[in-house]
């Protein structure tokens, strides 16, 4: 099943032209890789899908329904949830309240129940509370949870950032460079938990550099070189198109 359909996208900043008629799908079930040198667009395509950046022109549909032209915040509340290249946290929040920021999605309360602590906001929030603590314990950080997020290391602090993204409940999790700067420890770690995630029912897009992840997470991998696709299909498939050997990878030997 077609999970997030782009058509002819276009992205045009004054006169940069950041995309040029892209069109792909994602499929559900699936972790879909987008890879390309820097300057490629693959940034850029998160913050058209996420509603952080206006379209040019062109059309995107998750779950058969344009989504275009939506804020941010509906665009999640639709089932579609995003982390960024740098971590954005709460660093004087605990990390439990980091993740309540997450569920606000599902608060359940109205406006003047939180006004007047209701007996059912009061429950709800420690319903999310519950939900929360489970999050953290399946992204491996529930031992942490009262602690401030400035606290933890690189690799936790990623793991939140993922874990806040899975407090909205999304159908389909964007990773923008998950493995960023980590130690092949972490990066280990981070490839187990996105196998998990995939596992638990979560469609996955994923922006990475380092290309032994892509080669071993990725069901099916798009390329882009200047906002453009220059190939596209299975790990396999795109080890051996000399278009993308040209643009990025180099020699296979390179990522085997």
């Amino acid at each position: 099943m077609q999970l997030l359909t782009i058509d002819h996208l276009a992205m045009q900043f004054g006169g940069l032209v950041a995309i040029k008629d892209l069109s792909m799908t994602v499929e559900a079930g699936t972790i879909h890789g987008v890879i390309g040198p820097n300057g490629a667009g693959k940034t850029t395509l998160f913050n058209a899908i996420s509603g952080r950046h206006k379209v040019t022109k062109g059309r995107i549909r998750f779950k058969d329904k344009a989504i275009n032209g939506l804020k941010p915040h509906k665009i999640v509340a639709q089932g579609l949830a995003r982390t960024f290249q740098h971590v954005t946290l709460f660093k004087d929040f605990s990390v439990l309240k980091n993740m309540m920021v997450g569920r606000h999605l599902h608060s359940g309360y109205s406006y003047w129940g939180a006004l007047i602590n209701s007996a059912g906001t009061r429950r709800a929030e420690a319903e999310n509370a519950t939900r929360a603590r489970e999050i953290l314990d399946f992204v491996g950080l529930s031992a942490v949870a009262d602690d401030d997020a400035s606290s933890l290391p690189h690799g936790h602090q990623r793991a939140l950032g993922i874990a806040i993204a899975l407090a909205s409940e999304p159908q389909l999790l964007m990773l923008d460079e998950p493995c960023a700067g980590m130690n092949s420890d972490e990066t280990r770690t981070m490839i187990e938990l996105i196998e998990r995630i995939r596992q638990d029912g979560t469609s996955i897009m994923l922006i990475e550099h380092d290309m032994k992840v892509v080669m071993h997470l990725c069901d099916k991998i798009t390329v882009l070189n200047f906002g453009t696709k220059i190939a596209e299909g299975t790990p396999q498939e795109i080890l051996k198109n000399p278009l993308v050997h040209e643009a990025y990878l180099g020699t296979s030997a390179n990522v085997a």
